[in-house]
């Protein structure tokens, strides 16, 4: 399929309740930025958000105001190519993410393992407390 633009796309159809997965694009018209951002906020998190703009306060706003996947400002689908950025969704779109390092980490389990020395603090912390503990605690509350 060549990149296909849509436009006057009815909000209930398809195309905008799934994902897409193929270069189909819906161009979605907003009076002003708020508008906008409510549109986006009222549907599920898209595991892709692509924003067109040239203001830098406007490309904020939006990615301070909403929540995706990934986002590629200008561009679209390139967030997905570089394995140096996380690619994955959020909520609906999916959990997680992977590429490069992160992917590494999304499929590894890390395995905390505490060994306490043969001469540690665990017998002051425990009971049953011993004469010197018992002073030595005494000692501190001094302070």
């Amino acid at each position: 399929i060549e990149p296909t633009l849509l436009s006057n796309v009815p909000e209930n159809s398809n195309i905008m309740e799934d994902e897409i997965f193929g270069p189909v694009l819906p161009m979605i018209p907003y009076t002003n930025l708020d508008e906008a951002i409510e549109k986006i906020n009222s549907k599920p998190k898209p595991l892709a958000l692509y924003i067109f703009g040239k203001k830098d306060r406007s490309i904020k706003k939006i990615l301070k105001e909403t929540s995706s996947g990934g986002v590629a400002v200008n561009d679209v689908i390139l967030h997905l190519a570089n394995p140096n950025l996380p690619f994955g969704g959020i909520n609906h779109s999916g959990h997680g993410s992977y590429h490069g390092y992160f992917g590494f980490k999304a499929f590894s389990h890390e395995r905390s393992v505490l060994r306490q020395a043969a001469l540690s603090s665990i017998d002051l912390m425990y009971p049953p407390y011993t004469n010197f503990v018992k002073r030595l605690v005494s000692f501190t509350k001094s302070f």
